[in-house]
């Protein structure tokens, strides 16, 4: 069954690709064009902007506590924003980071695409720079509920595999091609949306990879999994959603949005 698509819900900042949400259903942006992050509440009252963080905010994490995270592609920074939208902390992490991820201690992390590695920040503001060297061209990162940090690096499609202790395995997995996003389901299974071949390619917790697990809508650009392990794709080339049932049955439209859709996330 296709899902109910509103193209124009919100009129947020200019070039919005991370998007993420609270426990509350408020919905936020980074919005690379404009600096800033936009919040939108679940009845969808808008306020941009609601913080300024400076150069090219790309994706965006929220922690358990309310405080949301960008990763500044451009200024190789991470900023922190408390729920009340001020701006309390910036922090230089590696060379381009794109992805950025949060994990259930309040470590976060980010996929430094431009210098391979991922970069590391506890909640005291500790930061080690090259915290790994993962596989070339690092775009999306996802932690799983052992804490382990797993990338997906475009340029040799791979999946780099982080124990929380460091130990790095640069191929642990390889996958379809140019992986950009990643995501892990309940179970520990984790998924990418493959860019250059328009595929979601499936790894199981032994890394077990199944290449092209489900062919979705052209280009998809990131990917993002429900509570019942239902996969979702935002399909950048195709203006669409696809949607992706555990069972790897596949719906390739089953939302038509708005122009390019980058980020994707659920509630």
């Amino acid at each position: 069954m296709a899902g109910v698509a509103t193209a124009t819900w919100a009129t947020v900042g200019a070039n919005p690709y991370g998007i993420a949400i609270d426990s509350s259903g408020n919905v936020y942006t980074a919005n690379y064009g404009a600096g800033t992050v936009s919040k939108i509440t679940p009845a969808g009252v808008v306020t941009e902007p609601w913080a300024t963080v400076g150069a090219s905010p790309y994706n965006i994490a929220i922690d358990s506590s309310g405080n949301v995270y960008t990763a500044n592609s451009d200024v190789n920074t991470v900023s922190k924003i408390t729920s009340a939208g001020v701006v309390t902390a910036t922090w230089a992490v590696g060379y381009n980071p794109y992805g950025i991820a949060i994990d259930s201690s309040g470590n976060v992390y980010t996929a430094n695409t431009g210098a391979n590695t991922v970069s590391k920040i506890t909640p005291a503001g500790v930061v080690t720079i090259a915290w790994a060297t993962v596989g070339a061209s690092p775009y999306g990162i996802a932690i799983d509920s052992s804490g382990n940090v797993y990338t997906a690096n475009s340029g040799p499609n791979t999946v780099s595999k982080i124990t929380p202790a460091g130990v790095v395995t640069i191929a642990w997995a390889t996958v379809g091609a140019y992986p950009y996003g990643i995501a892990i389901d309940s179970s520990g299974n984790v998924y990418t949306s493959n860019y250059g071949n328009s595929t979601v390619s499936k790894i199981t917790p032994a890394g077990v990879v199944t290449i092209a697990w489900a062919t979705v809508g052209t280009s998809p650009f990131n990917i993002a999994i429900d509570s019942s392990g239902n996969v979702y794709t935002a399909n950048n080339g195709a203006n669409t959603i696809s949607k992706i049932t555990p069972a790897g049955v596949v719906t390739i439209a089953w939302a038509t949005v708005g122009t390019h859709p980058y980020g994707i996330a659920i509630y």
